[in-house]
């Protein structure tokens, strides 16, 4: 990179094309920028689930729920399920919001205390003892706090949504990117000039045109023509840590929406692979993402079809597959370029890299790359170092991802068929832990497990936040022996003054306070439909809103005239 830059050009659409065009639109008003799309190549959604961070980027567009979620399909999410992931008839979650460590001395800790006095506790108690958002999840019920009366859960950064991506990119292209005068081309790249310097000077467009821009941003899919391409860059491949590289994909009619419509992503374990269920508003979204190693296509899809019809979706209809009008079957790359930023060319969602759809990442990735895009460009000139710094924070983050995914396969008791013993046994898991550069990383989830388990009588403060309890309890990594006891037992004599037994149950009655506190909450809360029915859609039943929108959605907004050389 050298001198300022003015003129971006976004190779691709889909929904991190149109992601990317809306944020440095708004971000940066002062800039020229040209959105390239293809019409002819079909466009991959990258998800259609979201984690809380979403908020985030939702407030650098100054978007509220009520002016984006009816186009969108869009549903509220309060956390994960993972069913059948620890072992078959099991179920842990991953909730939403700031764990509750009022009235604690340690945090996490302080309950690995009980359950070492109390063995027969169940893991799910650890969730209701620090999480608000519990007994919502449990009666899939939505309260939205605005009167403040739930603890330890913020409506506008701890809530999450299933959003159909295609049409999320649509909305943003509709709403925000071409009102704020982001030129849309629709035409073929077919060829891009590089400077002897190792930078694109101009792309080649099949309409004849030839483009110029200070920056690239690569929103091409796993095709990632610019980055992967024309940059050559080295691809690294993840499968030693995420095995799973093909998935069947599927729109399924509700039979019951009340019930089916739930305020989590339910993900659960398959044969070979593992199965999600994404309800939006006008269908259910579902897959199956595998190891062709150990399946085939057809075994796969037979399988899938199993759990369509199963009693592990929210309402049990054993002809629910019969309904499905087509099945997709879609090729999964996992990993990452060497650099996602490279002489004048970023990668943005696909094209830059991908984790499995576990723990919604799809989606995340991207907001998490243009949230630290943008704080790049806010810099008058952007440098070397700027865009070295860039590089080591995007590449922390997928690398967190990556492991933070492939715990729930290495952790897992299962070994009932040969992917899940392989998972166990063969998934890479390098802790690295005489690397003094990880110890005490956030990022370096190996060394944070490691460490964690050998200190466990009491873990760090980075690991009271976030999902990574959640995954190792769920899991059973739980400290909870008589050696370790002992240890707990002076670390509660030390900090309190009293005896492990004494202080748990004073804790287990604030606990139990509220619980029952927070269970009339959602006792008197309307359930997820019916929620978003009354506040989102309008009364407007689900299919009423559909027709309703194709058939009144009016015309995009003409951009202002803008023009990339």
């Amino acid at each position: 990179m050298r001198g300022p830059i003015n003129r971006i050009i976004i190779a691709g659409g889909g929904s991190a094309g149109w992601m990317t065009a809306a944020v440095l639109s708004q971000q940066f008003p002062e800039k020229e920028i040209a959105l390239v799309e293809s019409p002819d190549i079909p466009v991959i959604g990258v998800g259609e689930s979201t984690l809380g961070t979403i908020n985030s980027y939702l407030d650098m567009l100054n978007l509220k729920d009520e002016d984006w979620m009816k186009e969108c399909q869009a549903t509220y999410k309060l956390g994960i399920k993972f069913t059948d992931f620890y072992k078959k008839g099991d179920a842990y979650y991953y909730p939403f919001g700031i764990k509750d460590h009022q009235n604690t001395q340690a945090g996490c800790t302080d309950w690995y205390v009980k359950k070492t006095l109390n063995p027969d506790t169940p893991v799910n108690d650890f969730y209701e003892s620090f999480y608000s958002s519990m007994p919502f999840i449990y009666d899939n019920k939505i309260y939205d706090n605005e009167d403040g009366q739930l603890p330890n859960f913020s409506w506008k950064s701890d809530v999450a949504y299933h959003v159909d991506a295609i049409q999320f990119g649509h909305m943003l292209r509709d709403k925000i990117a071409l009102p704020n005068g982001v030129v849309h081309v629709k035409a073929n790249i077919v060829k891009t000039n590089i400077e002897m310097e190792g930078n694109i000077e101009s792309i080649k467009l099949d309409n004849g045109d030839e483009l110029e821009a200070d920056l690239y941003i690569d929103c091409t899919g796993f095709r990632s023509l610019l980055l992967g391409e024309a940059m050559d860059q080295y691809f690294e491949n993840w499968s030693d840590w995420l095995p799973n590289k093909d998935a069947i994909t599927c729109h399924v009619p509700y039979t019951d929406k009340d019930k089916e419509m739930e305020n989590v992503t339910n993900c659960t374990a398959w044969d070979h692979g593992w199965c999600w269920n994404i309800p939006l508003y006008n269908r259910i979204g579902a897959g199956y993402v595998y190891d062709k190693k150990y399946v085939t296509q057809e075994e796969a899809e037979a399988e899938f079809k199993a759990y369509l019809d199963s009693d592990r979706m929210a309402h049990h209809d054993p002809e629910r597959s019969k309904k499905i009008e087509k099945f997709d079957h879609i090729k999964i790359r996992n990993g990452v370029y060497h650099k996602c930023w490279t002489q004048n060319v970023v990668g943005v969602g696909l094209s830059y890299g991908f984790i499995e759809p576990l723990e919604s990442t799809g989606l995340l990735s991207v907001q998490e790359i243009l949230l630290r895009l943008c704080e790049t460009l806010h810099n008058p000139q952007v440098n070397r170092a700027h865009v070295d710094h860039f590089n080591y924070v995007v590449k922390q983050i997928m690398t967190g991802f990556k492991y933070f995914v492939a715990y729930h396969y290495t952790l897992s008791s299962r070994r009932d068929t040969e992917f899940w013993r392989a998972a166990g046994e063969y998934i890479r898991m390098d802790a690295r832990l005489d690397d003094p550069k990880f110890n005490n990383s956030a990022e370096s989830l190996p060394a944070v497990m490691a460490n964690a388990l050998l200190q466990s009588h009491e873990l760090r403060g980075d690991l009271s936040m976030g999902g990574i309890p959640d995954i190792f309890v769920g899991n059973r990594c739980i400290p909870s022996n008589k050696t370790q006891l002992t240890v707990l037992e002076n670390l509660m004599i030390a900090r309190n003054g009293s005896a492990p037994e004494i202080y748990t149950k004073q804790l287990q009655d604030y606990w139990d306070q509220k619980k029952d506190y927070i269970q009339t909450l959602a006792n008197d809360s309307p359930t997820h439909y019916q929620y978003l029915k009354d506040k989102i859609y309008g009364g407007e039943d689900f299919d009423m809103a559909v027709n309703k929108k194709q058939e009144e959605t009016p015309p995009a907004k003409k951009s202002k005239s803008k023009k990339s050389k």
